[in-house]
């Protein structure tokens, strides 16, 4: 395994751990077992939003950036769901999650490729 694999690797794994433990986290709240607090357990979709600003910010191509604004857009669906903003909740509001994944497509589409460079070892 190369330098960048192990990398790739090691951050894939640090990412799995973390969200494993956020989501117990917020599994335990929802059985009463701990309390994480109305701001985190209402907002948490923020962090969501956030990451995707990073991803743009740290876009290196136009399919990066893209990616950023599909995080962007899935976070604030969960902030509209979760605070049931204009009467929106889960079960009522996945319409506009076939409409963001129709419109990520149609950019997928027309926008360019990055061209694959090949590691060579």
């Amino acid at each position: 395994m190369d330098q960048t694999s192990s990398r790739g690797y090691r951050g894939s794994l640090i990412s799995g751990v973390i969200l494993v433990a956020v989501g117990l986290v917020f599994l335990l709240d929802n059985f009463n077992v701990i309390y994480i607090g109305e701001p985190v357990s209402h907002f948490w979709p923020l962090i969501v939003v956030a990451i995707g600003m990073a991803k743009i910010f740290q876009a290196q191509n136009p399919w990066e950036r893209r990616k950023g604004f599909a995080t962007i857009f899935i976070g604030l669906w969960l902030l509209v769901s979760v605070l049931h903003m204009f009467g929106l909740t889960f079960h009522n509001s996945w319409p506009l999650l076939l409409i963001g994944f129709g419109i990520n497509a149609i950019w997928k589409a027309v926008t360019p490729q990055p061209e694959c460079r090949l590691l060579k070892g």
